[in-house]
C-alpha cells in the first residue's frame, strides 16, 4: 500500500479523484476509484477533493508516538508554512505546545530554505564546470510533486531539474550534524508528498517521520493538550531568516537573492496544478527560453493538502510574509551568516534518476473501438463533458484501453443505459402485468369450467324432464288455450337454458385438442363460405386478404369456433350493415400468425374493454347471448398457446387479433 490509498465502502463513483489527479494515478475497478502506487505523486489533492472522505493518507502519528515513548531524542521540523495554518494562538505557544508533546528540539525548516539558497544562487548565477549543471532552463526542485512529475513522466526535462535537496532534506541532515546521527528527525507540515520524498533512497538519511498539520492536532488531542494554553517558547537554533518566505510563489527566488521582474523573460514563476502542467508541456516543446522556472504544484506551500486554514489565499500570504519581516529585525544578519557558513559542509546536492511510467498507448482503431462501444460514432457524439474525469472522450478512451477506466464511468452512455434499461423493465413489467392477468383469468376459467361441467351435467337431465312433460302436455291442450301458450313458452326457456348448458359443456371441455397440420386460408375461406348465405351477413362484405401461409400444427375445428363467434360478433355489431375485413399475417420475426377481424361497427365503449373475455359477460339482450363465446374462445387460444386481444373507438369499430405461433408443437 503506498501513501494514498481508497476506502472502498465510502467510494461513491463521483470520479472527482480522477478529475483532479494530475497523473490519472486513478484506476476505477467495479465502481471503485483505486489509487495506483507507481504513478502516483501524492500531491494529495484527490484527498483534498473527496467529499466523502474516501481517500486515506499514510499516518505519522503511530511513529513519531513511538520515537518519544522511546525516550529518543525527537527533533519537530517545522514547514515555514505555520504561521497561515495555526492562527489561534502566537507562534511563540505554537512551538510550546510543540515542547508538551515531547519534542526536545523544535526547529524551522526555513533555516534549510537559506541553506540551499547558496547553490541556487551557485547554479543560476555561475554556470561554470564547478556548478555541475549546464541545462537550462533551471527548474527549481524544492517541491517534490515536481520532482516526481518530472522522473515519472516528464523525462526529457530531468538535465533541467536543478540537483538541490529540500529545505527538509537540508534541515535534516543539519540537525543530523548538529546533534549527532541517532536523532530522530519529524518533519511537520502541509505536504503529503513529503512522506514519499522522505523515504526515497538519496534523501533517505534526512528525515524519519513526516506529520500532516491535522494529524499534528491528532496528536493534541490523543495527548489531551489545549495547545493554546501552552507556555510560550522560541525556535531552536539555528534561526532562519528569509527562507520562511518558500512557501508563497517567488519567495525562492526573493530568498536566494535572485531579482524577479516582469520585465525580465529570464525567470519564470508559476503555481498551481493546471499552470504547472502547461508550463511543463511548453518546456518539453522548446517553446519558453527562461534561464530559471520557479514551480510549486499547490497554489503556493500555504495552499498545500493538509494547510489546516480556514483563511484564503490572499490571507495567508500576507501571514506569511507578516511573519517573515516581524523577525527579520530580531535576528542578527552577522550571527545568521556565520551559521550558514558553519554549516556549508552539509550536503545540499541530490541527484534525480527517470522512472518513466509506460503504458500500453492504444491505435487510432483501438480508440474508434472503444468510443463505438459506448455509442460515440461520430465526432459529434464526443461531448467531452469531463464527467468520467478524463478531459476528452478519446483520453478517457485511452484510459479504458490502458484498464483503468470503465465504460460505465462515461455519464451519457450511463443515462442512455439506464434509460434504455428503464424502457426493458417497463416492458418486462407491462409483460408480467399481462402474464399476471392472464393467469389470473385462466385460473378464473379453469375454475369455471370445472364449476360449469358439474352444474351442466345437473341441469341437463331435470331440463330434458321438463321438456318431455311440457310437450305431452301440450299435445293435450287446444292452441287456443292460454296454458298451452304458457307451455310454449315453458319449453322456448327450457330451449334456451340447454343451449346455456351446451355452451357451458363446450367450456368446460376445452382442455382437449387434436392438433395436426392446418392452413389458415383453408379455415377462413370455409368459414366465409358457410357465413356468407346466413341471414345475420345479409348486409355485410366480407373482404379477404390471405396470402399464402405456412401449415401450423391447430385443432381445426376449435379454431373454426373462434373464427366464427370472432365473425357473429362483428356482424351483429354492424346490423346496419358495413364490412368485415379479415386479413392474414405472418411476422417471420416474431414466429407468429396473425388474423384480425375488423369491423366497421359501434365499437366497444371504454367501460367494456376488462370484460370481454370475462364468462357471462355480454351486452345482448336477454335471450340473445350466453356471454361465454368470447370466453370460450379465449381459452382455445391460450391452449394453443397464442393470444387474443382487440382494439377499439367507438363508433369507428373494432378489429380482434388471434396471434398463434408458426412453429411445429
Amino acid at each position: 500500500m503506498g501513501v494514498v490509498w481508497t476506502i472502498p465502502e465510502r467510494c461513491k463513483r463521483c470520479y472527482s479523484c480522477i478529475r483532479e489527479c494530475p497523473a490519472k494515478a486513478i484506476k476505477v475497478e467495479k465502481g471503485q476509484a483505486k489509487v495506483i502506487d507507481e504513478r502516483c505523486l501524492a500531491c494529495g489533492h484527490c484527498v483534498r477533493v473527496c467529499s466523502q472522505q474516501a481517500k486515506a493518507v499514510l499516518s505519522g502519528v503511530e511513529q513519531t508516538l513511538e520515537f518519544l515513548h522511546q525516550g529518543h531524542h525527537v527533533v519537530a521540523m517545522v514547514a515555514p508554512t505555520f504561521p497561515a495554518s495555526f492562527i489561534d494562538f502566537p507562534p511563540e505557544v505554537f512551538v510550546g505546545a510543540l515542547r508538551r508533546i515531547g519534542f526536545r528540539s523544535v526547529v524551522e525548516v526555513a533555516y534549510g530554505a537559506d541553506l540551499i539558497n547558496r547553490e541556487y544562487y551557485r547554479l543560476i548565477n555561475v554556470q561554470d564546470k564547478r556548478s555541475g549543471f549546464q541545462a537550462l532552463p533551471l527548474i527549481t526542485s524544492s517541491c517534490p510533486v515536481i520532482c516526481d512529475l518530472v522522473e515519472k513522466y516528464v523525462p526529457d526535462l530531468l538535465p533541467h531539474l536543478a540537483p538541490v535537496v529540500s529545505p527538509m532534506v537540508a534541515m535534516g541532515r543539519v540537525m543530523r550534524k548538529l546533534l549527532g546521527p541517532e536523532i530522530k528527525t519529524v518533519f511537520i507540515g502541509p505536504c503529503v508528498a513529503k512522506k514519499v520524498e522522505s523515504r526515497k533512497p538519496q534523501v533517505a538519511d534526512a528525515v524519519d517521520e513526516v506529520l500532516t498539520f491535522k494529524e499534528l492536532h491528532q496528536i493534541w488531542e490523543l495527548l489531551n493538550i489545549d495547545p493554546s494554553a501552552a507556555e510560550p517558547s522560541t525556535f531552536d537554533p539555528p534561526y532562519a531568516y528569509l527562507g520562511r518566505l518558500y512557501p508563497v510563489s517567488g519567495g525562492l527566488l526573493r530568498s536566494a537573492g535572485l531579482p524577479y521582474d516582469i520585465m525580465n523573460n529570464e525567470v519564470i514563476v508559476t503555481e498551481g496544478k493546471g499552470r504547472t502542467l502547461r508550463l511543463l508541456d511548453s518546456l518539453q516543446k522548446g517553446e519558453i527560453k527562461a534561464k530559471v522556472v520557479d514551480i510549486l504544484f499547490c497554489e503556493g506551500c500555504i495552499n498545500g493538502p493538509f494547510a489546516d486554514s480556514t483563511l484564503n489565499s490572499f490571507m495567508r500570504k500576507e501571514k506569511i510574509v507578516s511573519y517573515t519581516d516581524s523577525l527579520r529585525t530580531r535576528i542578527s544578519y552577522v550571527e545568521w551568516k556565520k551559521t550558514i557558513l558553519q554549516n556549508q559542509d552539509v550536503n545540499v546536492r541530490r541527484e534525480f534518476k527517470i522512472a518513466p511510467i509506460l503504458s500500453k498507448q492504444p491505435t487510432p482503431e483501438d480508440i474508434q473501438k472503444i468510443l463505438a462501444s459506448i455509442n460515440k460514432i461520430n465526432p459529434e457524439d464526443e461531448l467531452n463533458c469531463g464527467s468520467c474525469g478524463y478531459e476528452t472522450c478519446r483520453d478517457y478512451a485511452a484510459a479504458v484501453f490502458q484498464g483503468i477506466a470503465e465504460e460505465e464511468m462515461c455519464l451519457p452512455y450511463l443515462i442512455e443505459e439506464l434509460q434504455r434499461t428503464q424502457q426493458d423493465l417497463q416492458q418486462s413489467l407491462s409483460e408480467l402485468a399481462d402474464a399476471q392477468e392472464q393467469l389470473i383469468q385462466r385460473e378464473k376459467l379453469a375454475s369455471i369450467g370445472q364449476l360449469a361441467a358439474g352444474v351442466a351435467h345437473e341441469v341437463n337431465n331435470p331440463l330434458g324432464s321438463i321438456m318431455l312433460y311440457a310437450h305431452l302436455l301440450l299435445q293435450q291442450l287446444k292452441s287456443d288455450d292460454q296454458k298451452s301458450r304458457d307451455l310454449v313458452f315453458i319449453m322456448e326457456e327450457a330451449k334456451r337454458c340447454q343451449k346455456i348448458v351446451a355452451g357451458l359443456l363446450n367450456f368446460a371441455r376445452q382442455g382437449n385438442l387434436s392438433l395436426r397440420p392446418h392452413k389458415l386460408q383453408d379455415i377462413l375461406q370455409k368459414l366465409v363460405s358457410v357465413v356468407s348465405h346466413q341471414a345475420l351477413f345479409e348486409n355485410i362484405t366480407i373482404t379477404m386478404d390471405l396470402p399464402d401461409l405456412p401449415a401450423i400444427e391447430l385443432d381445426d375445428d376449435q379454431i373454426y369456433q373462434v373464427f366464427l363467434n370472432l365473425a357473429v360478433n362483428a356482424a351483429e355489431a354492424m346490423p346496419q350493415g358495413g364490412t368485415l375485413t379479415i386479413r392474414c399475417r405472418h411476422l417471420v420475426e416474431r414466429h407468429v400468425v396473425t388474423i384480425e377481424f375488423q369491423d366497421t361497427g359501434c365499437g366497444i365503449p371504454p367501460e367494456n374493454s376488462n370484460k370481454l373475455f370475462v364468462p357471462f359477460f355480454t351486452t345482448k339482450q336477454i335471450g340473445k347471448g350466453t356471454g361465454l363465446g368470447l370466453a370460450i374462445a379465449y381459452g382455445i387460444i391460450k391452449m394453443h398457446k397464442g393470444n387474443i386481444y382487440f382494439k377499439s373507438e367507438p363508433g369507428h369499430g373494432a378489429v380482434f387479433t388471434v396471434e398463434l405461433p408458426d412453429h411445429i408443437h
